[in-house]
């Protein structure tokens, strides 16, 4: 009995351990059009891996929190596809279609989209909680397609798209720090890349108020536009091909992640009756 339950725990750990040592995101250059070369500071196709940026240059100068109003741009960031323009990523593990994840989407790809304010340049000093967004969002859609094996494509033809809603939000901002220092980002607290935004917020919906209660509505999301693998037929994916065709061209792409599925009650269950068992297992063992 102590053996079954012992080798219950231990399915279970590496069951959770399986998704945990995974890295999130895209993490290898499959391919990629001779037109981005890497000769300039937004064609580098090599930037759409790993994590999104999360800082930029201000301006005129110093540093800068990227956020939902103030985008990533600059050099080794992200990668600008004009039509013609074309790369392949691969993540490090198959990206599943998985119902139980949020909002049931599966993997999120983050441009430099931005909501647009009416209260001038946006630094690291701007208070959020006076920022309106009424102007509405900057973007600059691109066709996102998924394969299994880099051969066979399907294409996200009627969206969503590339570099679209919702802009990149890295960052928790605090009104009460920003009251006392003039700068309200909290850099101890991250916001999720693996948490796509609840698709059913409209852009009506994120620029009603202040730019504060934008992000809000992300509920700890970094944002992100998020695409369900369901409509593709595929049960998983590896790679995904971004690209600039004919009335979908000259937006950027800073990264993709995959989605964290909500915790099975299942697994869980698995787990903790394998860590009681365990207990058991050793208390028994101690007394006698």
């Amino acid at each position: 009995m102590k053996l079954i339950k012992f080798t219950l725990c231990m399915i279970a750990v590496l069951l959770m351990a399986g998704n945990a040592y995974a890295d999130i995101f895209a993490t290898t250059l499959v391919g990629n059009s001779a037109s981005l070369d890497g000769s300039g500071p937004y064609n580098d196709p090599n930037d759409l891996l790993g994590k999104p940026a999360q800082y930029c240059q201000g301006w005129p100068s110093g540093t800068d929190h990227i956020s939902i109003v103030e985008p990533s741009w600059g050099d080794g960031y992200i990668t600008t596809f004009d039509e013609g323009d074309w790369a392949v990523v691969k993540f490090d593990h198959q990206v599943m279609d998985d119902p139980n994840n949020p909002y049931g989407l599966d993997f999120i790809a983050y441009g430099n989209a931005f909501y647009i304010g009416g209260g001038g340049y946006v630094s690291d000093t701007t208070d959020h909680g006076s920022f309106g967004l009424a102007s509405g969002l900057f973007a600059e859609p691109l066709k996102i397609s998924v394969s299994q094996d880099g051969t066979d494509w399907y294409t996200y033809n009627d969206g969503p798209y590339g570099d679209a809603l919702y802009p990149t939000n890295p960052w928790e901002w605090d009104q009460a720090l920003w009251d006392s220092t003039g700068n309200g980002w909290t850099d101890e607290v991250e916001n999720d890349f693996a948490l796509p935004v609840d698709p059913s917020l409209t852009l009506a919906d994120m620029t009603a108020g202040a730019s504060v209660d934008a992000m809000a509505l992300y509920a700890g999301s970094a944002g992100g536009t998020g695409f369900d693998l369901a409509e593709s037929g595929y049960e998983w994916i590896e790679y995904i091909k971004v690209e600039g065709v004919s009335g979908f061209s000259g937006g950027e792409i800073d990264a993709f992640s995959d989605v964290a599925a909500v915790p099975i009650p299942g697994a869980v269950w698995l787990l903790v009756s394998g860590m009681i068992g365990l207990i058991g297992s050793r208390k028994y063992f101690f007394l006698k």
